[in-house]
């Protein structure tokens, strides 16, 4: 039982990525920072950004900063950011060149639906999990581990954690992890399991970090989405 769930949901993460349409999104941002290490995060920013998802590809155009239109390109945003949450986290760890072990740990609700959850690893010899400090021109690729949780009806993938492991003490971030939520989303005629919320945590010394991500106003792209797409539009 356990190997054909495990191996439905290896072929739905191979294929998630392929079955999605082109569509466009609401990304907000809200950025934290916690410098004692208690939990007690301070906010730093929100940043609202149009997620452009045309074939297979993510494109970012920041469009506000705490309530102000911006054109600040993403790639300028600084401190901590991702990407890869429309499947190639996923994918990743389901990948065969990556031997992820799986290892079955318990049931779980989610939202509703009884999950599976499954503990894995990933050792640093065949991780594709980057982590990168642009500012230092930093890319450190790190082993890691986490859990999958999947639906036992469908045996879709509905939550991935991840925690990097092995970051020399050197490097200047450290505790990498990140939760990633997908749903249920309507796009066109039909429904996608697509990203919801992500938490990315990270350290910097005794600077703790956190990004909390909302994806909002899923809708499909179109030659001319790029200018009638607005964050305040319904």
């Amino acid at each position: 039982m356990q190997q054909k769930i495990l191996a439905d949901a290896t072929e739905y993460a191979a294929n998630h990525e392929r079955n999605l349409p082109n569509f466009l999104c609401i990304q907000t941002t809200r950025r934290f920072e916690d410098f004692q290490g208690r939990e007690d995060w301070r906010p730093i920013d929100i940043i609202v950004e149009r997620l452009a998802y045309v074939e297979h590809h993510e494109d970012y155009k920041v469009i506000e900063i705490n309530g102000l239109p911006s054109r600040l390109e993403h790639s300028k945003l600084g401190g901590a950011s991702s990407s890869g949450e429309f499947g190639s986290v996923m994918k990743g760890i389901f990948a065969a060149s990556t031997g992820a072990e799986f290892n079955w740990q318990t049931w779980f609700t989610l939202r509703g639906r009884k999950m599976h959850v499954y503990a894995y690893r990933v050792a640093a010899a065949k991780s594709d999990y980057h982590v990168v400090v642009p500012e230092q021109a930093k890319d450190l690729v790190a082993a890691y581990h986490g859990l999958i949780f999947v639906d036992d009806r469908t045996h879709f993938i509905h939550r991935i954690t991840l925690h990097a492991d092995g970051i020399p003490p050197a490097f200047p971030i450290q505790d990498v992890s990140l939760m990633l939520d997908y749903d249920y989303t309507r796009i066109g005629d039909a429904s996608y399991l697509l990203p919801l919320t992500f938490e990315l945590r990270s350290r910097e010394g005794t600077l703790a970090i956190k990004n909390d991500v909302d994806y909002t106003d899923y809708r499909k792209f179109t030659a001319d989405s790029s200018v009638q797409f607005d964050a305040t539009e319904k």
